[in-house]
């Protein structure tokens, strides 16, 4: 049997999209609603639905973000109030999309596509749609309801994290990172009760991190300063004891000067 979740803010729509579907696909199985973007990632990842139906515009996370961010193989169809000349843009990207108010017209195009294709994992490219409908003026990549704090030279801060443990995703404050450690083509997020992984380099994130909270020990080795609790010297060398982990960082000899009034 296909499986499906619908992420959307308002109730009414949730309830609108099921009833259509369960009309025009009744071997459809809704198996989860969610309300907000955070909720709609956690639940694909560990659901595994065949299909998403996502608000674009959601709290917490976007239509898109979560798009961006799905770790299994999923067919997403986005759900819109977007006027057509935002539309020409998903057409474009070969995305599947149904428009706020349902149009029957539309979700059963899309269901009769996708009866035949949910076997064919192949996503539309995210970036592209992304750029197409930032060019339409369309804001497709601010995550909450207000704006983000900004760092002095315009960038955003970053604030919230999404890392991937195990088949989960987990949202992370960027406060309650203890540290992160490069490992490979991977950041290494190690939080007081977990650890994952990230898809930003150290170099990114040290771009988007506020910089007085954080210190760059190691060359691969990012530390949160608030959970910073003893430097141990041994001869030449130091090494950093986190508030709540069991393991030692090494300071790296340029970097020992951090250290000199600790």
């Amino acid at each position: 049997m296909v499986t499906a979740v619908i992420a959307d803010d308002e109730p009414h729509m949730r309830e609108m999209l099921r009833e259509q579907l369960e009309t025009l696909w009744p071997e459809l199985e809704i198996i989860g609603e969610a309300e907000d973007g955070p909720t709609a990632l956690t639940l694909i990842v560990t659901r595994r639905p065949q299909i998403a139906f996502l608000d674009i515009r959601m709290p917490g996370l976007t239509g898109l973000q979560v798009a961006h961010a799905i770790t299994v193989p999923c067919n997403v169809v986005f759900v819109t109030a977007y006027d057509a000349h935002a539309l020409d843009a998903f057409d474009a990207n070969a995305v599947d999309y149904v428009l706020k108010p349902v149009d029957p017209v539309r979700l059963a195009r899309v269901a009769a596509k996708l009866k035949k294709s949910t076997t064919d994992n192949a996503l539309a490219d995210m970036g592209q749609l992304a750029a197409a409908l930032s060019r339409l003026g369309v804001p497709v990549q601010n995550a909450g309801p207000g704006p983000e704090p900004a760092h002095a030279d315009g960038g955003a801060t970053l604030e919230w994290l999404q890392v991937a443990v195990g088949q989960q995703i987990r949202m992370l404050h960027i406060d309650d990172v203890v540290y992160f450690e490069s490992d490979t083509k991977y950041t290494k997020v190690v939080a007081l009760d977990f650890e994952g992984l990230i898809r930003l380099s150290l170099k990114q994130l040290t771009e988007q991190l506020n910089a007085d909270s954080y210190l760059q020990i190691h060359r691969g080795t990012l530390v949160n300063r608030r959970f910073i609790q003893v430097i141990h010297r041994n001869g030449e060398a130091l090494d950093v004891e986190m508030k709540g982990r069991p393991e030692r960082l090494k300071v790296s000899q340029p970097n020992h000067h951090l250290f000199r009034a600790m």
